[in-house]
């Protein structure tokens, strides 16, 4: 892959000199999933650092038996550094939901990057506080209603991870089971207010296309305060 268009889809490599980002792929290799695969999984965290190149993927755990949805990241982001940076044994794993293409780095080179380049750490800080600040926002919002927190859900990952087209910002069409477990609430909740944003004129789902269409954020940032 051309060093360009990894700077381009990869926030943490924007600004890497182009020298440096072809060094830096040396050692990286691309993969290519299908849908429903798994990334990793509780034993295999630690290992490496996956950068999505492109499509989606969730972070689940299981919770007395139930899959939970921890999070979803689109394009752009990334997963298991938190992992080669701490001892504690993960219980989550990644899972595509979509085809996805992804970056990885072995987690000692990863490390040695990060060891040998100021910048980078400044960068993956600054990146992965923004993850936690985002956990902490939904973690602070489930005293909202649900319908409330889907809103907001889907205005994030619209404007972090999604599309623009001529029909609006486009993003992964999630299955309302995804939605509810994210927001730990029931898949009927999930799916009365996803036809109510669609009678509204806030979310169309095309019937032959696997995703969600937001063509007003603004508007359906302060439609989401009536909840």
């Amino acid at each position: 892959m051309e060093p360009e268009s990894v700077g381009e889809r990869i926030p943490f490599f924007q600004t890497t000199p182009p020298e440096t980002l072809d060094w830096i792929l040396s050692f990286a290799s691309e993969q290519v999933h299908s849908a429903n695969t798994i990334l990793a999984q509780p034993e295999t965290w630690g290992r490496d650092v996956s950068f999505i190149l492109s499509g989606w993927v969730v972070i689940g755990t299981q919770v007395k038996g139930h899959e939970r949805t921890l999070d979803i990241f689109g394009q752009g982001s990334y997963f298991g550094v938190i992992a080669i940076l701490d001892d504690y044994p993960p219980l989550s794993q990644a899972i595509a939901l979509s085809d996805v293409q992804l970056l990885v780095f072995p987690a000692q080179r990863f490390l040695q990057l990060l060891l040998n380049d100021s910048q980078l750490q400044q960068r993956m800080l600054k990146l992965t506080t923004q993850q936690v600040r985002h956990l902490y926002r939904r973690l602070k919002s489930t005293y909202q209603s649900p319908q409330r927190q889907l809103m907001k859900t889907l205005v994030y990952l619209a404007e972090n991870y999604g599309q623009t087209t001529d029909r609006g910002i486009e993003i992964f069409r999630f299955s309302d089971q995804t939605l509810a477990e994210m927001l730990h609430t029931e898949t009927a909740i999930i799916t009365d207010t996803l036809k109510n944003l669609v009678d509204q004129n806030l979310l169309t789902i095309p019937s032959h296309d696997s995703c969600f269409c937001l063509p007003q954020l603004k508007q359906l940032h302060h439609f989401s305060k009536q909840f």
